[in-house]
């Protein structure tokens, strides 16, 4: 087990005499700062959080997407059937024409009533076709219409929850916003009470070790890395009047009376 100079530790409590805090007290202390960090991170994430929710829902993004892609869906089967109508009123309006020159009596050649008959005949075959047709384009316009309108009454909930979800975020943001300050305020009366030297060795030991520089010591073991400590080490912790590290993880060690 290894331990922190005791000369590091003589300033301890900023204008105040130096054995005014035992060793006990400053871990005590340290890792009181540490709970408060560990809690600001937590409370840093969900700030993050809130804020990239309030950028916009991905749901809803994507549910204004779908719901573009129906609409242009539904033009494109719009226009067919458009097409596909006036197709069919041409081809009406051809074979109407037809029809009267071949019962008008106006055509008496023979070859040229058959070949009227032909195209007459034609006109009629690509005339039902074309009902068809019709009817296929109407059918295809319909059930896309109605994927338009499902799509556009999935949207409206969306962005009627959004909506909520959007004025709740705010809020929390701003409750968030006062808890931010209450932290910071928090941390730096602790802060105040330590040595800056120790500090900077607390704020670097943090960087360095998954956020905990401070190892509680429960069951006469290291909390973080579970090594027991002997007897001698254990006494080093409790009545040594300089700070003792786990020899395994580094991290100061702290006992709770």
């Amino acid at each position: 087990m290894k331990s922190i100079p005791f000369f590091i530790l003589r300033r301890i409590v900023k204008g105040e005499d130096a054995f005014s805090m035992n060793t006990t007290q400053v871990t005590a202390t340290l890792f009181q700062l540490q709970q408060l960090d560990l809690e600001i991170d937590r409370f840093i994430a969900e700030r993050q959080a809130v804020a990239a929710s309030l950028q916009g829902s991905p749901t809803l993004r994507r549910l204004r997407a779908e719901y573009a892609t129906a609409r242009q869906q539904q033009a494109v089967e719009e226009q067919a059937q458009k097409e596909a109508e006036w197709t069919l009123e041409d081809l009406n309006q051809r074979l109407t024409a037809q029809e009267q020159r071949l019962y008008s009596g106006a055509v008496t050649n023979a070859k040229e009533m058959q070949a009227l008959q032909q195209e007459t005949q034609t006109l009629r075959a690509q005339l039902s076709r074309q009902e068809e047709r019709v009817l296929e384009v109407i059918d295809a316009a319909e059930v896309q219409a109605e994927h338009t309108l499902r799509k556009a009454a999935t949207l409206q909930t969306a962005e009627e929850d959004w909506k909520r979800e959007h004025s709740e975020l705010q809020e929390r943001q701003k409750k968030l916003e006062v808890q931010w300050q209450d932290l910071q305020k928090r941390r730096q009366q602790i802060i105040e009470t330590l040595d800056e030297n120790l500090v900077k060795r607390y704020e670097t030991m943090r960087r360095t070790k998954q956020g905990r520089a401070i190892s509680k010591i429960e069951q006469n073991a290291c909390q973080w890395c579970r090594v027991i400590l002997t007897p001698s080490e254990l006494q080093q912790v409790r009545i040594s009047p300089e700070l003792q590290t786990c020899t395994n993880c580094g991290r100061i060690l702290y006992y709770e009376r």
